[in-house]
């Protein structure tokens, strides 16, 4: 029997698709990327794909956003991260709003998978260009009126560009359009050119605001999140009450309902079960005995804060640690260690052939009794490597994926009708919102669900 050659012996990299999700609109996803969706073993996904774009997936989701001051990846440790788990031999899904390869920082990541020799495909989604214009029926060409477009960013302040087209779409103009405007007003366009913000483009929530390059520099300086500015006199087509604005929109507390056709209306989806963001007995359990554990091991930074933060709750904190080796397989955790006044005692950073297991090893971290923090989906192939080294392993559940939050709130002033599957979801509602508008119908699935809304909502 011949010995097997170094390609043999080394693990199957695995293949990685850097995909659009496109501007908001679930229904705008393309065939190819729900196809690769469904086969992938990890999907990580950024702040503009709805968590319920997602729902219907088995991949580990992996959040890698950032929603106004909560921890977020860099885009460096988004290409680790990728990276990471391809060499785990998964099946890896790089989900991004809009389109990977406009304003999408696609080319930087197949850049570093090219240089770890990982094979990928690009599969391309609507840009936020293309659905702004076709929900707010603003035509970016037009026969006699525009016959050039330009795509440019926003930022940073310094470098914006003013291109001599027809018409100009700026992208990321969240917090500086009269910045942008400016720009435009000192290249020396006419005050009367017209100018249009879309704000949650093919969204429910959809909001157009129009007028002249004068009149917005006049306007108090607003935030419009998340946005684009398109310039030029093609938005003189834009009206009021688009086919997008006179559909109707209907909340859905719980399962889909055959009677509410997309054709004839937008469904907004609000996830009515119980959301939480830690298994709370086993954080206490674990609390509780963590004299018992001999290693911490961290993948991620989330992992940490959360961590932190049920340690601080129970009474403990970084002395009642003293006694366990603390491990960390990313830059991000250990970055987010520090923070706490914490040096992880090994950086176990995956490359090229290496396993955890085997970095365990030649560490001598055998034999261990290890606690994981994580989300609520472990990482079974890191938990198996860290057995594979003679170790056992206990995962504790500190945060969970796609949890809702006052950033996720629905916003009412948009909705028509509310729909309410179940009781439970009447509950789950009231206890979010407090109250519904006047104006909004409310359809209840059953006789009980329409007696626990009479009773919570007086109605």
């Amino acid at each position: 029997m011949t010995d097997r050659t170094p390609a043999e012996q080394a693990p199957r990299k695995g293949y990685v698709y850097i995909a659009g999700a496109g501007p908001g609109d679930p229904e705008l996803m393309t065939i190819k990327a729900d196809r690769a969706l469904r086969e992938a073993d990890v999907i990580l996904f950024d702040d503009l794909v709805l968590p319920q774009m997602l729902e219907a997936y088995k991949a580990e989701k992996i959040y890698t956003g950032k929603r106004k001051d909560a921890h977020h990846f860099a885009q460096d440790e988004i290409n680790q991260e990728i990276v990471r788990h391809a060499l785990l031999g998964k099946t890896v899904v790089r989900l991004k709003g809009g389109d990977p390869f406009i304003f999408g920082r696609g080319g930087e990541e197949i850049e570093t998978l090219r240089q770890h020799g990982i094979d990928y495909e690009i599969i391309p989604g609507i840009t936020a260009a293309h659905g702004a214009s076709a929900y707010s029926e603003i035509p970016l060409t037009m026969r006699k009126v525009s016959s050039s477009v330009a795509f440019c960013t926003g930022h940073p302040v310094n470098k914006i560009q003013v291109p001599d087209t027809d018409t100009i779409v700026y992208y990321m103009v969240a917090s500086n359009v009269h910045d942008v405007l400016d720009k435009v007003a000192a290249s020396g366009r006419s005050g009367e050119t017209m100018v249009a913000v879309v704000q949650n483009a093919t969204r429910y929530n959809q909001r157009v605001f129009t007028g002249t390059l004068d009149e917005f520099r006049k306007r108090e300086r607003a935030v419009y999140s998340p946005a684009l500015l398109i310039i030029g006199q093609n938005i003189n087509q834009y009206i009021e009450q688009t086919w997008y604005s006179r559909k109707k929109k209907v909340l859905m507390t719980g399962g889909d309902v055959k009677k509410y056709d997309p054709a004839n209306w937008i469904t907004v989806h609000f996830p009515c079960r119980q959301v939480a963001g830690a298994d709370l007995d086993a954080v206490k359990r674990c609390m509780g005995k963590i004299d018992d554990f001999s290693m911490l091991f961290f993948q991620n930074r989330f992992a940490v804060t959360y961590f932190f933060k049920y340690l601080f709750e129970h009474g403990k904190d970084v002395r009642h640690l003293a006694h366990m080796t603390i491990c960390t397989s990313s830059r991000t955790a250990a970055s987010e260690l520090l923070e706490y006044g914490i040096i992880p005692d090994c950086c176990l950073e995956s490359e090229g052939s290496s396993t955890i297991s085997g970095l365990l090893g030649k560490e001598g971290l055998t034999g261990q009794n290890i606690l994981l923090p994580g989300a609520e989906n472990v990482d079974e192939a890191v938990s198996a490597e860290l057995k594979s080294a003679g170790n056992s392993v206990t995962p504790l559940t500190v945060y969970v994926h796609g949890a809702q939050d006052k950033g996720d709130a629905i916003d009412l002033d948009f909705i028509d009708e509310i729909y309410f599957a179940s009781p439970a979801c009447v509950r789950k509602f009231r206890e979010l919102y407090g109250e519904i508008p006047a104006r909004i119908t409310v359809a209840p699935a059953d006789a009980n669900t329409r007696e626990e809304y009479s009773r919570l909502f007086g109605a």
